[in-house]
Order: C-alpha cells, then structure tokens, then sequence
C-alpha cells in the first residue's frame, strides 16, 4: 500500500513525492538483510520540503514488524544513485515507545512532526499519532500553565512547537530557516497543523467544542515536566551519540550545524513568531 498519495499538497516537494517508489525500489536491495514484508518508509527531514541543495542527503526512517535479528534502533547508510541517504531502523513497536513513553526521547516521533512521506504498511495518519502521544501532554503541561482555553488550530499547533522548543531549542534553526518565506512557512504550517491537530484528535489528547475550537482532555498527564523534560533531553542524546558511531562530540556536531543555517538572532526570531501565534491565534 502506497501512503504517498494521502500527504500531496502544495507543503510537499512533489519531485520526491512522485519519485518516492523509485526512491524505495533503489535503495531496497541495499538493505538485503532486513525483512522484506511490512515495511513502511518514512523520508523526513529536508527532502520534503524541497531543501535538500546541491550536497543535501534524504533522511529515512525505516520502520519493521519486530522483533528483529538485528538491534533496533540503529543508524546505516544507503546511496540513492549520487545521493546519500541515511536509514533509521527501527520496529514499528520502537516508534510506539518513542511516542506513548517518550523512550527514545523523540529522536523519532519528533521527526514526523514537520512535513514527511511514507510508502509502506503504515498509512501517515498513523505514524502521526505517534508524535501527538509525544507531544500533546508535554504542550499542555509546559505551555498552556493551566488556562483552560479553548484554543484555534493555529494555536495547538504553535503549542506543539513551544514544548519541542522547550525540549530542543536548536529546533528554532530548521524553523528560521523555513520562516525565511513567509509564503513557503504559511505553505508548510497549514500542512502541519491539519495533519498534528487531526492526530491529537484521533489519540484523544484534544476534544473539539461548539466554536469549532479545541481543548485539552488531560489524557496522560505530565506531572513533572521539568524531570520529564530532562529524561527526554538525556534518551535523545544517549541514542544519537550511539548512532553516531558512540561519539561523545555528537552533540556539539548538531549544533554547530544549526548555527551555521541560521544565525541566532534569527533562531531567536523564528521563536518569537511561534509564541506570537499561541497568545494570538493568527497564522502568519
């Protein structure tokens, strides 16, 4: 079953989006030893967004019925004719986890937050479920501070990347980097919103009202988001460290990389315009 098709739009690079199964049959035998039947691939990152650039990579995940001969999570690499591409391997059961228990610290479930395309078992609707499980309560717990609302889509939205912020500040780089078209963000942001919102609908972590607006329903609260924050922020960077070939340096690699995208009075800016959108309820 082929899941591409349900993410088309004006969001999405419709060059990867239309070349997806050419992209999965080339890079299928190069992971010959991994089971053939159930996949479903992910491509995230800048590849949908039409940003890959002269030297950019596709970044994949590869999700697959479990258990496996081989461990899970773990990171390889691929060839896409002269492009590269990075495999995350995981079981479908890795990126429950990551959503429900926060295992991995979102190192996956947050990947499927921004704009992705799947080909596979697993349709998007799905696979974005995850990252409303990730996300929903920490937003309610680190950004609501108990205003009940109710809230625009915009709003829910914008509260979804205040908690990423608050895990992840260096997140702001890839959001300055796209907010620097408005038109392009305003593209990407409607897409965001309609697939995030409907996954927190559909895993009850937000009930619509008469309005045609929305509310938190409490469902898996976050007692203690400062110590929830911090074991999110350590299972993050343990797993990249390990899928980085155990180095230690990773960390610092990631952000001198988000630095050198966007400056930081940019990074800061693109956070300001999120916290604009959560206390005004107007897209840019």
């Amino acid at each position: 079953m082929t899941a591409a098709s349900s993410m088309s739009g004006a969001a999405l690079a419709a060059d990867l989006v239309n070349r997806l199964p050419d992209f999965v049959s080339a890079v299928t035998p190069q992971l010959g030893d991994l089971p053939a039947v159930g996949r479903t691939w992910v491509v995230h990152g800048s590849g949908p967004l039409g940003q890959l650039g002269a030297a950019g990579g596709v970044e994949t995940l590869l999700l697959l019925p479990g258990p496996l001969d081989v461990p899970t999570p773990h990171r390889r690499g691929a060839r896409w004719g002269e492009v590269p591409v990075t495999v995350y391997v995981l079981t479908f059961g890795d990126l429950a986890d990551d959503g429900a228990a926060r295992r991995f610290g979102g190192y996956f479930s947050l990947k499927l937050f921004s704009p992705f395309v799947a080909e596979g078992a697993i349709p998007v609707s799905a696979l974005a479920m995850a990252t409303a499980r990730f996300l929903g309560p920490l937003a309610r717990a680190v950004t609501v501070r108990g205003v009940p609302g109710p809230w625009n889509a915009d709003q829910i939205l914008a509260h979804g990347y205040l908690a990423f912020l608050d895990l992840y500040p260096d997140h702001a780089g890839a959001l300055a980097r796209l907010a620097a078209d408005r038109a392009r963000l305003r593209e990407v942001w409607r897409h965001q919103r309609d697939i995030y919102v409907e996954a927190l609908r559909r895993t009850g972590h937000i009930s619509a009202t008469d309005g045609g607006t929305w509310r938190y329903t409490g469902l898996s609260p976050v007692t203690d988001p400062v110590r929830e924050r911090a074991r999110c922020v350590a299972r993050f960077w343990a797993l990249g460290a390990v899928c980085h070939g155990a180095d230690a340096g990773f960390p610092d690699a990631y952000f001198r990389a988000v630095d050198e995208r966007a400056t930081r009075r940019e990074q800061a800016a693109a956070a300001f315009l999120v916290h604009d959108i959560a206390a005004t309820g107007r897209c840019p």
